[in-house]
């Protein structure tokens, strides 16, 4: 059951709690004024009370603080109260940010598994490459430590096995990884 089915209920049991309250209200009035003309006229009973004085209200004043309550209650479920869409909502990013997590697990176990049939420097220019796609081949020497020569020798290698590809940037290259993770 969600908040406006509850709030309808309240609203609905409010409605009908005050006409209850509003009938015993009129139920006794009409008991009082039949007495009154039975008494012909007086509202004072042969030991002096007065009817009207001897009545008790507080049950009235409870029975329509309750009614009010339940009414109140269920506009404001209905109308005003968004804890449900609230979490909903937060459901819905939690749910998205696992898979996300799950995704990026299952790419980067899958990256792991790719890098282990390269050399070590292969792995440091894989890695780099990876962490930033577009590097260029200048920064790539000092990320990875590797000499000019050897990078450029090791990039040409990866090149042709369709790993990576350069493009030229300047007075240097730009380098990308082939396969996405």
């Amino acid at each position: 059951m969600n908040q406006k089915q509850i709030g309808t209920i309240l609203i609905i049991a409010g409605i009908l709690l005050a006409s209850l309250i509003f009938w015993i209200k009129i139920k006794d009035d009409i008991a009082i004024r039949q007495i009154i003309m039975q008494q012909g006229g007086s509202c004072y009973l042969d030991d002096g009370t007065c009817l009207h004085e001897d009545r008790d209200y507080i049950v009235y004043i409870i029975g329509w603080v309750l009614s009010a309550a339940l009414t109140i209650l269920g506009v404001y479920l209905i109308f005003f109260d968004k804890t449900q869409e609230i979490l909903a909502e937060h459901q819905e990013k939690v749910s998205s940010a696992l898979e996300e997590a799950k995704k990026q697990e299952k790419d980067k176990d899958e990256f792991h598994a790719f890098l282990s049939s390269f050399n070590e420097d292969e792995q440091n220019i894989l890695k780099s490459t990876k962490e930033q796609d577009g590097i260029k081949q200048s920064t790539l020497r000092y990320r990875t430590g590797i000499s000019k020569s050897t990078l450029s020798l090791t990039l040409k290698s990866l090149e042709e096995r369709d790993i990576i590809s350069r493009k030229p940037s300047g007075k240097t290259n730009e380098v990308f990884l082939r396969k996405k993770f």
